[in-house]
């Protein structure tokens, strides 16, 4: 029989609220940082070299519609030993669309992609909406989704210029391991992500891996 961790419980705070078990942990975190809707045709280089300063590798889920405008880019992204993932031609809500108009979705960018994608094959749906039968598709194309449990809301205007690093911050504080979601489509994300990474760095015992 294997032995359960144990739980360590304060069953309530000052003012009576039911706490959440705090487990204990390995005292190292593992980040995996994500990047969606690009290719950009500046800013995803902007972001390829603050990963390559940082020595950070990191996943690309990309659009085909952008894919077919930066071929280029691609080509930089994956020679800086990215991953590269697919994020659907134009960004729908899939659960929203028919079977054939969601396969079409992927399999466009797929043949745009198919020199970059490798052995597994990585789909990230737009919106992360996706339900039994999006899954279905996406299984018989070959693929598996990654979604994320950490989300910069750096796409959010709220959140811009520097905002979403804290809110991202904030958040893996709370994990073991996160995967995070940024986009490398807008200025502000570039501008402020080597500030991001560094206080990732900051918070000590971290680990950056890759999909």
């Amino acid at each position: 029989m294997v032995a359960k961790k144990a739980t360590v419980v304060d069953p309530t705070d000052a003012q009576g609220r039911t706490l959440i078990p705090k487990y204990p942990t390995s005292g190292r975190r593992t980040v995996r940082l994500t990047f969606d809707d690009g290719p950009h045709p500046t800013e995803t280089e902007r972001v390829l070299e603050t990963l390559a300063a940082n020595e950070i590798k990191a996943t690309f889920f990309m659009l085909g519609q952008n894919v077919q405008k930066n071929p280029g880019i691609v080509q930089q992204v994956a020679a800086g030993g990215h991953s590269i993932g697919n994020h659907t031609y134009t960004h729908p809500n899939l659960v929203e669309l028919c079977a054939h108009e969601i396969r079409s979705e992927i399999e466009r960018t797929d043949e745009l992609l198919a020199a970059y994608l490798g052995d597994s094959k990585l789909f990230r749906p737009p919106y992360g909406s996706h339900d039994e039968r999006v899954d279905a598709i996406v299984a018989e194309l070959g693929y598996r989704i990654i979604s994320w449990n950490v989300d910069t809301l750096d796409w959010d205007r709220r959140y811009q210029s520097d905002k979403w690093v804290q809110h991202g911050i904030d958040q893996i504080r709370e994990h073991e391991s996160s995967t995070v979601l940024n986009h490398d489509v807008h200025k502000t994300t570039a501008d402020h992500l080597d500030d991001f990474i560094a206080r990732i760095n900051a918070l000590g015992l971290t680990d950056f891996e890759v999909h």
